[in-house]
């Protein structure tokens, strides 16, 4: 398993490199200039300690909210998100930010860059306890469940290419080094008989990813997220392609040993040409915010989403049927202004 976490080395640099990139971008053209985030509080106050609040509830302040790449569904979620809580929350002006993705996101909380953060079940239980690929405990907790991410496995339709089995030695695209993708595809490999070094993976963004196959560059582009996924719809607009079916007995496997994430179904007409029903495998994506927030704050947050998950079912297909209902405190515990709205109506836990 040494293999799933070998990039966390070059994280922080990577890091560095989307936010800056994030900035010049807010400053290049667009309507609204992306503000420098919010440092965390500072001060007495430990994590999840309300501090009452003075003022606006929120306080003046600016919050990044940290998504992923460009086309990618965290983004387009994220940015919905950012737009819902700036337009209820009295004060507070969150911006959704470029950033790195599931498992590169909860170190922008740790190092200050990001009060908000788009994650996994999965990556925000590794960061609480301080497990690979991060080296201490950060401190972050939940606040809500957003769209379930599968990973998809996309080759043209006249390739020879049917299963991960098929893979070894071939070149394969998993998207950013930080991202939820490339470590769901590290853990899986294992379970098929091989490790990383079997395979001759890239790490450009998705949409890059379906150009190169397109042309012949790679032979698979492996997107993960909430389908249907623009990387993989665009091309299939005018090109055949297939998704890779994943064998049950072997997922079955997988779950045994990671129980965070599920078998999951890419239904049939999802993207032209695709027909039936694919298997794969996923994880439910969250919203985690910075422990030390203030309580009556991060109430504020929670409600905001909540009244808007109308709208917010609206931004993407795989929001359709989103809910609060069934979050994982169990894994992820919520923040105590978030489990307090929770309990005020009555909304199921697991």
């Amino acid at each position: 398993m040494k293999k799933v976490f070998s990039a966390k080395r070059g994280l922080a640099m990577l890091l560095a490199v989307v936010m800056i990139v994030g900035l010049l971008a807010a400053c290049g053209g667009g309507t609204t200039p992306t503000p420098t985030p919010a440092a965390p509080p500072t001060g007495d106050a430990t994590p999840g300690e309300a501090t009452p609040p003075a003022g606006p509830i929120g306080g003046g302040q600016v919050f990044a909210l940290a998504t992923a790449s460009l086309g990618g569904t965290y983004y387009i979620v994220g940015t919905g998100l950012a737009e819902a809580i700036t337009n209820s929350v009295d004060g507070l002006i969150v911006n959704s930010v470029i950033a790195h993705g599931s498992v590169g996101n909860p170190l922008m909380i740790g190092a200050g860059e990001a009060e908000l953060v788009m994650t996994n079940y999965y990556s925000a239980y590794n960061a609480i306890h301080g497990l690979g690929p991060y080296d201490d405990p950060i401190p972050l907790l939940g606040i809500a469940p957003l769209q379930f991410s599968i990973l998809q496995f996309m080759v043209m339709a006249d390739s020879g290419i049917y299963s991960i089995y098929d893979l070894e030695g071939l070149r394969v695209n998993i998207g950013p080094a930080g991202g939820g993708g490339a470590l769901l595809f590290n853990t899986l490999l294992p379970f098929w008989g091989m490790e990383l070094d079997d395979v001759n993976v890239s790490y450009v963004s998705y949409s890059e990813g379906s150009d190169a196959v397109n042309d012949g560059r790679l032979d698979v582009n492996v997107p993960h997220g909430a389908p249907p996924l623009e990387a993989i719809s665009s091309l299939a607009q005018f090109n055949d392609l297939r998704l890779l079916e994943l064998e049950t007995e072997i997922l079955e496997q997988v779950l045994a040993e990671f129980p965070y994430y599920s078998i999951a179904t890419i239904p049939a007409g999802t993207y032209r040409g695709i027909d039936e029903d694919v298997q794969s495998i996923g994880i439910q994506d969250i919203l985690v915010v910075y422990a030390g927030m203030d309580d009556d704050l991060v109430y504020a947050i929670t409600q905001a989403i909540w009244e808007a998950i109308e709208h917010l079912r609206t931004l993407h297909p795989s929001l359709a049927a989103m809910t609060f209902d069934g979050y994982m405190h169990s894994i992820v515990p919520l923040h105590p202004g978030a489990l307090r709205f929770y309990e005020e109506h009555n909304i199921p836990l697991r």
